[in-house]
């Protein structure tokens, strides 16, 4: 059985030419600015989360914030330079992308240090301090849902005592209210797969615009589930029928495709 990856419900939404163009056509897009600024945030907000190291030498003497805060320069200073020929490739300084993720060093910072200090305060180091943050967290956590036909990746699941939420890390600007279309739909076919899997009940999930540091919370509903399963079997229909679907007529891969059908 062939699973569907849940980005491709996504770029279906968003365009089904755009999906065409990625999936059946398998045209790779050139690398851009947003996409490699946007990998950059990703990689730092999974190492901050999988930083036991200074979680454990943390005491309650420190100045938390600060040292999390300096370390976590350290740890962009690292993922910039690995990432120095794709920023040359698209024709990005490497102070900029230093730049433009300083404010995700900033609120994770502040965020840890709210978490640590009473934790701190309790007398709780090494070990035991890691083990005590809560919600636990895994990063980029794969899973595939036979029921649903979907596969993918969730960039953050956070495992609170009561419930299991997943989080997609978004760079961009959100929307004025609520979330966009096709990060909704990704969020949502996550939380689905997680209950298929884990047999349990996840009725929210979230996206967090990392630019912005805005976490946008949506409630699931059954209009919203119904909307997955049907966005993956037309994505489903066009994969097996290969037809070109309609597009929404205003990017440019609905031009792409146009070009390509009169030649």
């Amino acid at each position: 059985m062939q699973l569907i990856p849940v980005s491709a419900l996504s770029s279906w939404t968003h365009c089904p030419r755009q999906f065409y163009r990625s999936y059946v056509l398998s045209i790779e897009e050139a690398p851009k600015d947003v996409m490699i600024l946007g990998l950059i945030k990703h990689r730092l907000h999974e190492s901050i989360t999988k930083d036991e190291k200074t979680i454990k030498e943390l005491k309650k003497t420190d100045n938390v914030q600060e040292k999390l805060h300096a370390t976590y320069l350290q740890i962009l200073r690292t993922i910039v330079t690995e990432h120095s020929n794709a920023l040359r490739t698209v024709k990005v300084p490497l102070t900029t992308a230093f730049q433009k993720s300083l404010p995700i060093i900033k609120f994770e910072a502040e965020d840890k240090t709210s978490i640590l200090l009473p934790l701190l305060e309790k007398g709780l180091t090494g070990e035991e301090l890691w083990n005590a943050i809560t919600p636990k967290v895994k990063t980029e956590y794969s899973l595939q849902s036979l029921k649903l036909g979907l596969k993918g990746r969730i960039d953050r699941l956070e495992c609170h005592e009561t419930k299991i939420m997943p989080v997609e890390l978004k760079s961009g600007n959100p929307p004025k209210e609520g979330v966009w279309d096709g990060h909704r739909i990704q969020a949502t076919a996550y939380a689905m797969m997680l209950e298929d899997k884990f047999n349990v009940q996840v009725p929210e999930a979230v996206i967090h615009y990392l630019d912005f540091n805005e976490k946008r919370t949506i409630v699931l509903n059954p209009f919203m589930r119904e909307e997955v399963i049907e966005t993956t079997n037309k994505v489903k229909k066009c994969l097996e029928t290969k037809e070109l679907p309609d597009g929404c007529g205003k990017c440019q891969a609905c031009e792409q495709c146009e070009a390509l059908k009169t030649t």
